[in-house]
């Protein structure tokens, strides 16, 4: 695909997502044009997670994005996705440089907060992309609009993926025994954690003809989903063990384990009343309860296969969690879920150290020449990849909006792909993977501060 071609997809892409938050947002730009279509002469600060390949690609949009409008991209980056500290200084700097606008990407919802209100109060916009914080005052938050993927979403992805990759290879479904996550301790990992666990209990539970209760997805988003948050061991728990497994499912939002657990307070009522029965009756009754608890046996069997490792930052902490889940043989794990590019990296280094390439079924989340090159070698199944490129893009384009005082949709979500082997040289797919091919400006001087990949 020639250069100009490769220009047209990523700009129809950005166009098309420009759109969509343009009748979201009941707005547009001047004359009718994208948000943003203005050129703007001043400052924008962009300030994201960590050094990595991810942000290297939303740092390429931004750039692109802000040459495009004419406004002075200054880019840093953070050591980790738990380092706000740097995060902080990187604000005070860009309130110094008087910016227009902040793009920010949090490494914390709560601990950024009086940094970001003092830069409000400069009258400064600020725009969150891949996460938000958690503003003290709901009616008045700190952030004009989030950019970003469905986490949930990225979670479903990947589990749908586990499922039709498992049955490609020729094995059944119900076979899936224990099923390993490795959790990063960014924000997002809750979410795409709860999408993975969701999807993947009920494929395996279909497969063994019982259902789960549906997810209150309202509840878990007003606040069901932080008891998804941290902690190790397995999911779930013993079948009188309710409050446990309400927690770890998000059941008090309507899960299944408080489902089972309401029915377990009406069993004395109904015993009451069999007196009353004939003895067919009561023998059809007995048989009911008999298939119901086989039925929740069979539920807590497939809740507690999931085993989750302590949340980690890092490349090494996540290698070494998997290590542990392992053991030398996989240790009767079936399959590996890293909610990162450091978990992804991690698991692909624990499963390729161990030798159980092809025996442990690998997926994860966002990509770089690494976790590429252990896709190509069968190392790792596939990835759930984002559009940094279009993240990076759009959050300096609703940054410039928000600044010349238009309207914008309080979030847009970018979507997610799947990448493996046989669909890595599609057109599209080789565009979210090397963005830097259809030619940017990420290595402007711009004003900009830049850090490798890790």
């Amino acid at each position: 695909m020639n250069r100009n071609k490769k220009n047209g997809v990523f700009r129809t892409v950005a166009a098309c997502t420009l759109s969509a938050a343009m009748l979201l947002s009941g707005g547009c730009g001047p004359q009718g044009g994208p948000p943003g279509g203005r050129p703007g002469g001043g400052k924008i600060a962009v300030i994201t997670k960590q050094p990595i390949a991810f942000w290297d690609d939303v740092k390429l949009g931004a750039m692109d994005a802000g040459n495009e409008l004419g406004y002075q991209i200054i880019y840093n980056v953070a050591e980790g996705d738990n380092d706000y500290a740097s995060q902080v200084d990187y604000i005070k700097q860009a309130i110094n440089a008087k910016v227009d606008a902040i793009v920010i990407a949090p490494n914390s919802q709560t601990d950024l907060n009086d940094s970001l209100q003092s830069a409000v109060d400069k009258g400064i916009k600020i725009i969150a992309i891949n996460s938000n914080v958690q503003s003290p005052d709901q009616n008045n938050p700190l952030t004009l609009s989030l950019i970003n993927s469905s986490d949930f979403d990225g979670g479903v992805a990947a589990a749908r993926n586990v499922v039709k990759g498992w049955r490609e290879k020729g094995y059944d479904v119900a076979d899936i025994q224990k099923i390993g996550i490795i959790g990063s301790t960014a924000s997002t990992s809750d979410m795409r954690i709860l999408g993975f666990t969701d999807t993947l209990k009920r494929a395996i539970g279909k497969t063994r003809n019982v259902e789960f209760e549906e997810l209150n997805m309202m509840a878990i988003i007003m606040g069901g989903a932080a008891a998804m948050g941290g902690g190790s061991g397995d999911w779930g728990g013993a079948p009188d063990d309710s409050a446990a497994d309400g927690a770890a499912f998000g059941a008090d939002a309507g899960g299944d384990a408080a489902a089972y657990a309401a029915a377990n307070s009406a069993d004395a009522d109904t015993e009451q009343n069999t007196e009353e029965l004939t003895a067919a009756e009561q023998e059809l009754l007995a048989k009911q309860k008999e298939k119901e608890a086989a039925d929740e046996r069979i539920r807590q069997g497939i809740m507690m296969s999931f085993v989750q490792s302590e949340p980690v930052s890092k490349r090494k902490e996540a290698k070494e969690q998997a290590m542990k889940l392992l053991g030398s043989d996989g240790n009767g794990f079936s399959v590996l879920f890293g909610t990162n590019t450091n978990a992804t990296l991690g698991i692909g280094d624990a499963i390729n150290e161990l030798g159980l390439s092809g025996k442990v079924f690998a997926v994860g989340f966002n990509t770089d020449d690494e976790i590429i090159s252990y896709i190509k070698n069968g190392v790792l199944y596939g990835t759930v990849v984002q559009n940094p490129y279009v993240i990076g893009y759009v959050g300096v384009k609703f940054a410039a909006s928000a600044v010349q005082g238009e309207q914008l949709t309080n979030h847009l979500n970018t979507g997610v792909s799947f990448v493996k082997a046989d669909n890595m040289n599609d057109d599209f797919i080789k565009l979210i993977l090397n963005p830097s091919s259809i030619g940017s400006s990420a290595n402007d001087s711009s004003g900009s501060s830049s850090a490798g990949k890790n």
